[in-house]
């Protein structure tokens, strides 16, 4: 809805009562923008209106209106603590916050969301009673709403003019905002002013149907600084989190050297849905120096999953994938690169991985059935109003993955890696029981030293599904 643009005008009155003098005069705008898509604004459209003192009283269009709702913006506009804008101001003690990490741990929501061990309560704690924390917080609360998005592209603003024998003796404006608060407001003196009374104010005054709630404060703000400043360090803490089973990371420096552990943070490339995954990279004298071994072992009850099977079976991995005679020479080519192969609790590849590359009987039957439907349009001789290989290429990928239509006895054999080179390009690939290599997906320019449009002209992520020997050459389906 576009705002009405307000022109309002009120004469002098002595008011001993607030202790000063009114302006003369007052002109209020009430803007609206649209989003340019180029990184700016366009102004929309104005409408004015005005108020006007007849003798001790005053009009908005030739109506009446409450003398005291003017003076009401007057106070607010010339507040002295306008430019402050603390913690204190919204009832938080920065005192007992600097005092009481754990009282205020307690106040984040998600309780199931961290363990905290130790060494996250440490690091946190540090967080939590860094009141330049709690102020970055506060501002970015206060000054949500600010920008266009993908669905609102209009802003508001209101600019404020105030006069005192005709002449103009302040310019108050408003932030420009989608959604939110007005505030913070700038003066003529660039100023900077926080007083969400101010908009208040203009709401009572100007009778607007858009009204925004008062911002929070005291322990209710304080939840939602707590909360924000936990989520914004919770990659750090999903780090942490792996010293809860230090014992049984330590387990593995027989056989290896432990690189770094962390618990898996996000979900996708991986895992799915497995519970709490702790991914411990690992190294050992057998590898080259820029292959390591990422052991992804899910939380069983109070540990992890056992370490057992990765000390058996390690070598054997490892010297299969180096084994791979043309992936070997990249990586001696390109020592900036490297290579992790992954062991999923007891095996080189998971259920998930599996699904995504192979999916399963029972859709690759829906596949088949799909495209046996679309020959309806040959046969009738009507052309469809779709792509026609494109439907089939997505009903493919969606439903048979690579499309091989591997047993699942054979593919549970397979072994995942993953590939970045000094660009940041990656690749998934997996070993598969008889030594092809079935590059599977791939993110970025290109891959070892093929292009993206060797596989295709999707750029930066698709999925060539190219089978290759163990020296480099291609296998056709």
């Amino acid at each position: 809805m576009i705002r009405r643009i307000l022109q309002v005008l009120t004469f002098l009155l002595p008011l001993s009562s607030i202790g000063q003098i009114l302006s003369d005069s007052i002109i209020i705008n009430s803007i609206t923008f649209a989003n340019n898509y180029t990184g700016g604004d366009t102004l929309y459209g104005v409408d004015k209106y005005s108020i006007v003192r007849h003798g001790n009283n005053y009009r908005l269009n030739n109506k009446s209106i409450n003398k005291d709702k003017v003076v009401g913006l007057l106070q607010e506009l010339s507040m002295p603590n306008n430019s402050t804008n603390s913690l204190t101001k919204y009832d938080i003690d920065t005192i007992w916050v600097k005092n009481n990490a754990e009282q205020l741990l307690q106040l984040y929501p998600d309780k199931d969301r961290v363990e905290w061990n130790q060494e996250q309560r440490t690091f946190i704690y540090d967080k939590l009673t860094n009141i330049d924390n709690h102020q970055r917080q506060l501002a970015y609360y206060l000054n949500s709403g600010c920008c266009y998005t993908m669905h609102n592209n209009y802003r508001y603003q209101f600019q404020i003019k105030v006069y005192a024998n005709g002449n103009l003796t302040d310019h108050i404006s408003s932030r420009k905002r989608v959604w939110g608060y007005y505030f913070p407001w700038t003066n003529s003196k660039s100023d900077t002013l926080y007083n969400y009374e101010i908009e208040n104010s203009l709401n009572k005054l100007l009778s607007l149907k858009s009204k925004v709630k008062a911002p929070m404060s005291g322990n209710t703000l304080l939840e939602y600084l707590v909360k924000n400043i936990v989520d914004n360090n919770m990659q750090v803490l999903y780090k942490l989190s792996a010293y809860s089973y230090i014992n049984e990371i330590n387990e593995l420096k027989s056989d290896f050297e432990i690189i770094s552990f962390e618990e898996v943070y996000r979900r996708g490339r991986y895992i799915w849905n497995e519970s709490k995954t702790m991914k411990i990279q690992l190294r050992n004298k057998s590898m080259l120096q820029n292959v390591t071994l990422c052991f992804l072992a899910s939380k069983q009850g109070n540990t992890i999953y056992s370490r057992d099977s990765i000390k058996k079976e390690h070598k054997t991995i490892t010297d299969r994938i180096q084994s791979i005679e043309f992936i070997k020479n990249y990586l001696v080519q390109n020592p900036k690169s490297k290579l992790d192969i992954y062991y999923f609790n007891n095996n080189g590849i998971n259920d998930y991985n599996i699904e995504s590359v192979n999916k399963n009987p029972e859709t690759w039957v829906r596949h088949d059935k799909y495209v046996e439907s679309l020959k309806w349009y040959e046969k009738s001789n009507i052309a469809p109003s779709f792509d026609l290989n494109e439907a089939i290429r997505v009903s493919r990928q969606n439903d048979c993955g690579c499309n091989y239509r591997f047993d699942n006895a054979y593919i549970k054999k397979a072994i995942f890696f993953e590939i970045i080179d000094e660009y940041r390009n990656s690749s998934i690939w997996f070993l598969l029981p008889d030594d092809k290599v079935l590059l599977y997906l791939m993110q970025g320019d290109k891959v070892l030293n093929y292009s993206y449009t060797d596989f295709g002209n999707v750029t930066h992520l698709q999925y060539p599904c190219v089978l290759f020997d163990k020296e480099g050459q291609q296998i056709k389906k």
